[in-house]
C-alpha cells in the first residue's frame, strides 16, 4: 500500500513514518507500506493546503492527514477538513483518513507512558506537549525518537486516534473497515 503523510508540523512525519515501521516489524501490520512522500507544509493546519492532497491522491492508495484538534469544542472535522475536499471524486476521498489527535499528537506519548493530561484541549498547562516538557525534557524536535516509546497494545485500547490510524493502515480499501472517518 502506498501511503502519503500530511501533518501539521515538520517533525509529526518522520515520528508517524517511525510508528508504521516498528508496527511492520512487530507485527501489528503485515501490509506492505510504501511511503510516497513525506509532506510537511509549513500550514496544513486543518487541511488549508489542500492542492498538496489533490496533487497526490491519484498516485496513492491512502493519504493520512494527521491534525491535532486542540480545542475538542472548537474541531469540526467537516468545516476543518472534508469542506475543502468536497470537490473530489467519491473514489479519491475513500483513500483519505483523518485522524484528529486530541489534542495532540503527543497524546499518543502520555498514553503509552500513563501521564495524564486534558484531552479537551482546554487546559493549556496540562497538554501533553507541556507535560511531557516540565517532566521529560521533551521538545518537539525529539518527537521522532518517542516512537520508540508507544505501547501499542495500549494505545488500541485507549486512544481513538491511535486505533483509527491503526486501521487506516491495516486496511486497504477503507469500505472494509470497521468505522471510515470519510463523508
Amino acid at each position: 500500500m502506498k501511503v502519503a503523510i500530511f501533518t501539521e508540523d515538520t517533525y509529526a512525519p518522520k515520528f508517524i513514518k517511525n510508528v508504521i515501521n516498528r508496527l511492520i516489524s512487530e507485527g501489528f501490520i503485515s501490509t506492505k507500506i510504501e511511503f510516497a512522500k513525506l509532506h510537511t507544509p509549513s500550514l496544513i493546519k486543518k487541511c488549508h493546503n489542500v492542492r498538496k492532497v489533490l496533487s497526490v491522491v491519484r498516485d496513492v492508495d491512502r493519504i493520512l492527514i494527521l491534525i491535532d484538534k486542540e480545542n475538542s469544542d472548537e474541531y469540526d472535522e467537516d468545516r476543518d477538513v472534508w469542506r475543502h475536499l468536497r470537490n473530489l471524486k467519491e473514489q479519491d476521498k475513500r483513500k483519505i483518513v483523518v485522524i484528529a489527535t486530541e489534542p495532540e499528537i503527543e497524546e499518543w506519548i502520555c498514553e503509552s507512558l500513563d501521564i495524564p493530561f486534558d484531552k479537551t484541549g482546554k487546559d493549556l498547562e496540562r497538554k501533553p506537549s507541556k507535560i511531557l516538557g516540565k517532566n521529560h525534557n521533551y521538545k518537539k524536535s525529539k518527537l521522532p525518537k518517542y516512537a520508540e516509546n508507544l505501547d501499542f497494545e495500549k494505545l488500541l485500547r485507549k486512544s481513538k486516534s491511535f486505533k483509527e490510524f491503526y486501521l487506516s493502515l491495516k486496511f486497504k480499501d477503507q469500505e472494509t473497515q470497521p468505522s471510515s472517518s470519510n463523508q
